[in-house]
């Protein structure tokens, strides 16, 4: 299937780093690199503490309105390198450190061409964080993968379908189908093709045979349940399904145990692939 964004892996990087606070599991690093648009794009890369050779090394991508500092991303990080995982988070654009910058196009989320625009950034924004990711003699570049929550997995599942560095992904609270926000998939006119779709309904299918784990809500009120429904329906071998009767923000839960086992199932795979 033809990707439906733009990669661009041979560009400078110009990465940096600089040392945050270690924690007791973990080295924290702020980094930055260049972004599929020419902008600069700020993670916090998470270490664990007594690194032997190269491990593996997973992007947890937050919601539509947060950053890398939200707490489910620092969670999910610190459980990762606790299991001896490289974790990096990064801003997607317009978020985070990103937000407001002088020049700055605003996104409308009621105009599918900004949208679109805004979503295509985001997935060559991920494929540059794993062509940094590859430079680092600490990361093994044959074991990536990607956790995202909410808008951070419908436009990983895009992303990830079509980059095969990409060997497990987990999606948390993500749903496809989604016309309302990404419009109607354009059909192919008479003899001419129209743009490859963005949805993840419409791309999943590429992820297969990789291992994909779908958590999602009974309750969810923002990725109602038959969207859910229509990712999972959409995905091929590999793709496992676990519900929870909670809402978007998995309240009343213990986020430690879902996430923990999120971590667990990532390791597994990952370390599978060696």
């Amino acid at each position: 299937a033809e990707s439906p964004y733009r990669v661009d892996h041979a560009a400078p990087l110009d990465a940096t780093e600089k040392p945050l606070d270690p924690g007791e599991t973990f080295t924290l690093l702020r980094v930055e690199f260049n972004g599929i648009a020419g902008d600069r794009v700020p993670g916090h890369l998470y270490l664990p503490k007594n690194l032997k050779g190269r491990a593996p090394a997973i992007l947890v991508q937050h919601g539509i309105g947060d950053k890398k500092q939200a707490e489910y991303i620092v969670k999910t990080c610190r459980l990762l390198a606790a299991r001896g995982v490289i974790a990096l988070g990064i801003d997607a654009p317009q978020r985070g450190e990103r937000k407001n910058l002088p020049g700055q196009e605003k996104i409308s989320m009621l105009d599918p061409a900004s949208v679109h625009k805004w979503f295509r950034q985001h997935c060559g924004d991920y494929s540059r964080a794993f062509d940094y990711l590859a430079t680092r003699a600490d990361v093994d570049p044959g074991q990536f993968g990607y956790i995202g929550f909410s808008w951070g997995a419908i436009t990983g599942i895009t992303y990830a379908a079509h980059d095969e560095r990409i060997k497990a992904m987990a999606s948390l609270v993500g749903g496809g189908n989604l016309v309302g926000i990404l419009g109607v998939p354009p059909a192919p006119g008479e003899g001419k093709k129209g743009p490859p779709s963005l949805d993840p309904a419409h791309n999943v299918a590429a992820f297969a045979p990789r291992p994909l784990r779908f958590v999602n809500a009974r309750q969810d009120t923002i990725i109602f349940p038959p969207f859910a429904e229509a990712l999972h329906k959409a995905a091929g071998a590999g793709s496992s399904v676990e519900w929870h009767d909670t809402d978007h923000y998995f309240h009343g839960m213990d986020l430690d145990k879902i996430l923990g086992g999120v971590s667990d199932f990532m390791k597994s795979k990952l370390e599978g692939t060696k």
